[in-house]
């Protein structure tokens, strides 16, 4: 799959409780590093509303500080064909530029990012 920084994608994913396919934005697309979008705030996320995101059903939240989602390609199709929705199993759309800067801020604020992968995850992301 060919994915841009800021590309949102949705699949399954065994890494939420209980695992379900969950929307995902790709923030490092060569190394395909990714955070969830949720639909609960928490620290460290930034707001994305409904009015600027097509694909979402209700306002939702970037958690910038969340995990970092790390796969590979082939992982990666096991997952988007798992979620069993054939217009969801590739990508659904993007961040609105709008809203980009304050995620890509508060992804630098992130404590539970080290620096190079700020850096690696900046530099994708300001490039897209």
């Amino acid at each position: 799959m060919n994915l841009s920084a800021w590309d949102v994608i949705w699949p399954y994913d065994p890494g939420v409780e209980p695992p379900k396919p969950k929307l995902w934005v790709c923030v490092e697309p060569e190394q395909l590093w990714f955070l969830r979008i949720n639909s609960n705030p928490a620290p460290g996320s930034i707001a994305l509303p409904e009015a600027l995101h097509p694909f979402l059903a209700r306002d939702s939240w970037l958690h910038c500080y969340g995990e970092l989602i790390e796969t590979d390609e082939h992982e990666l199709a096991t997952l988007l064909g798992r979620q069993r929705i054939p217009e969801r199993s590739g990508v659904v759309g993007q961040i609105a530029t709008a809203v980009r800067a304050a995620a890509l801020a508060a992804i630098r604020r992130s404590p539970q990012l080290a620096p190079a992968t700020i850096r690696r995850i900046e530099a994708a992301l300001r490039d897209p």
